[in-house]
């Protein structure tokens, strides 16, 4: 145990530990680093909150342990910290930047009689990026200074030597303002006040972060992009936010459904409206934490939007239609949508046009609906059909000879009638679980350009697609009808019969299972997949090639991580998650990085069997 040294210096209530450390240390002219050692102690591990360096500070300090252990940052594993019982991610709670209140750091000064920038002291509850207010003195925490370096950045008598004269001379001063309800809230949590609101059932971190990106969703929305948010004014994000989600799901439902309603149309998307809240939570925030906050605004959505085959929902694509916009029922029935208006207000479905909403936002359910839309379906001409779907007379055509397309009358006394609906249909079936393509580049081509370029018939990518036998179909956003479906050049080419060819070429074969050329090469060229010799029929060169057997022995042993998320009925996000879990790493012989490619050996032996267990 180390005896209390004869020159000390007193700990700040909520004081951390790395702050007395550094004034410990000026106060025998020794930076934290310099002191560490000469006590066999060291400055990160202070900064980590371990608590045996803890301990040896505060006996070396003369302090009590508690009170110095009770406001510093421990670090557990990884990425993650544990402060006042909360687990919070190190950008969380250790940001480069650290904040501060002014007048604190005054009174600091005044009450002591070393100089001030040893004076001055971190206290722990101005750390948590959530936290934005001095409840004492009612002054904004304001940014004290940045540094990327950790030892830099902890060393805060070094720090404090370059601003205490602003701090004293009032240049860091802000405005103050009144405590709101979630700085009340933030201050009871840390302080271990646990209540029973709805947000206090849920961890400390994601539930401010939530109440933050709800926030920024309305003033996102709201205010225009020429006049962004000041980061003296980045408070408000979190109160806005916390005022909704404090009172429940019921409250938060309610702000989502003000904020898409501020749009007029959900055709641009989610992610338009709701903007971080939405992105966040569907691809980054993918823990165990932020769970119900994600499932809460898919749930919202997908019982307020009208989402349907081709859209997508949290990365997710929309398999099923569970609502109908007037828009999207115009698109279903052919009928023009305010002549289908008057019908649904007379079938006693929505109500009038003055009393309504608009009608991208006229929402119907689409089961219940669908027979009374059945019975509304009209006869439209070859011309009209076209223009419908979105196809010229050519593509109309070659599809007809194919086989598709049949009128639904056809006499010899009049022209030809189609259903439009039974057609618009064949289309949504086409992009039944496609995903959504903003810019196609590679290999991606719609139907036409796919059947020219392979020199067969549109036709037979149609036959392919409906017979769920393309694993990729792409919607290409921006685009409507026929023209909007895309497919993967190579994937369709694999389903064709060339007689000629000995296999799929290394290239086609790594495109058609999610590999990268070069991981597909190393595999064949090291012999962990078999291959055979063959010609090239179109360059007469010897290469090699994947036969059926080649192709099955490969996918005996191994599985690509969207093919094995595809069999198990998980999104690869989440299956990605499930692998770290199991301890499942990523085949890499020799160290090689070949992607997300697996062993079905591991899989099998530690998360899930493709085979009925007897």
């Amino acid at each position: 145990m180390l005896t209390p040294l004869s020159l000390s210096v007193r700990l700040k209530a909520r004081e951390t530990g790395f702050s007395f450390l550094s004034r410990l240390a000026a106060r025998h002219g020794l930076s934290p680093q310099s002191f560490s050692l000469d006590f066999g102690l060291t400055f990160r591990a202070v900064i980590d909150g371990d608590r045996a360096a803890l301990t040896d500070l505060a006996n070396l300090g003369g302090v009590d342990f508690t009170a110095l252990q009770y406001w510093s940052p421990v670090h557990s594993e990884g990425r993650a910290h544990v402060f006042r019982g909360e687990e919070f991610h190190a950008k969380a709670i250790k940001p480069t930047t650290i904040k501060g209140c002014p007048i604190c750091l005054r009174a600091d000064v005044a009450t002591s009689n070393r100089p001030a920038a040893e004076a001055m002291a971190i206290r722990g509850h101005w750390l948590p990026t959530p936290a934005m207010l001095c409840l004492e003195h009612d002054h904004p925490l304001v940014p004290l200074w940045t540094a990327a370096d950790p030892y830099e950045r902890y060393d805060v008598v070094a720090q404090f030597r370059g601003i205490a004269d602003a701090v004293l001379n009032g240049e860091l001063d802000q405005p103050l303002r009144e405590p709101r309800a979630y700085d009340l809230w933030l201050e009871a949590r840390l302080n271990g006040h646990c209540g029973d609101g709805w947000l206090d059932q849920f961890a400390l971190y994601p539930a401010a972060h939530f109440c933050q990106l709800l926030g920024r969703a309305f003033f996102t929305l709201k205010i225009p992009k020429t006049r962004p948010m000041k980061p003296e004014q980045s408070w408000m994000t979190f109160d806005f936010g916390y005022r909704f989600a404090s009172k429940g799901e019921g409250a938060i439902r309610k702000a989502l459904m003000e904020l898409q309603e501020e749009a007029e149309s959900p055709s641009a998307g989610p992610k338009a409206i709701f903007g971080d809240l939405y992105d966040r939570l569907a691809f980054d925030l993918t823990s165990e934490e932020y769970r119900p906050f994600r499932e809460l605004l898919r749930d919202h959505i997908a019982t307020t939007w009208p989402l349907g085959p081709g859209d997508e929902l949290m990365g997710e694509p929309v398999r099923e239609r569970r609502l109908h916009s007037l828009l999207t029922a115009e698109r279903a029935t052919g009928i023009d949508v305010r002549r289908l208006r008057k019908l649904l207000v007379d079938g006693g479905w929505i109500g009038p046009a003055t009393e309504g909403k608009p009608n991208a936002w006229e929402l119907v359910d689409a089961a219940a609906i669908e027979p009374f839309l059945a019975g509304l379906k009209q006869k439209v001409s070859a011309l009209d059909l076209q223009a419908a779907l979105g196809m010229s007379r050519s593509h109309f055509e070659l599809l007809r000879k194919d086989g598709y397309l049949a009128p639904d009358l056809d006499g010899r006394d009049h022209k030809p009638l189609w259903d439009l609906g039974a057609a618009r249909k064949f289309i949504t079936d086409l992009l039944t679980g496609a995903e959504p393509i903003y810019l196609p580049m590679h290999d991606w081509c719609d139907i036409p350009k796919a059947a020219q370029r392979l020199r067969i018939s549109p036709g037979t990518i149609v036959g392919l697609i409906l017979d769920r036998k393309i694993a990729r179909v792409g919607r290409y956003v921006g685009k409507e009808g026929y023209t909007s479906i895309l497919v993967d050049l190579a994937d369709v080419e694999r389903h064709l019969q060339r007689p000629e060819a000995k296999g799929l070429s290394v290239e086609l074969f790594a495109k058609t299972n999610g590999l990268k050329p070069a991981a597909a090469g190393y595999l064949v060229r090291e012999g962990h997949i078999a291959s055979t010799v063959g010609t090239n029929p179109k360059t007469k060169e010897t290469q090699r090639f994947l036969s059926p057997s080649d192709i099955g022995a490969f996918n005996r042993r191994f599985v690509p991580l969207r093919a094995l998320a595809t069999r198990m009925g998980l999104s690869w996000q989440q299956l990605r998650q499930d692998l770290l879990i199991a301890r499942i790493t990523p085949f890499t012989p020799d160290g090689h990085d070949l992607g997300a490619i697996y062993q079905w050996s591991e899989i099998e032996d530690r998360l899930w069997c493709r085979w009925p267990r007897t």
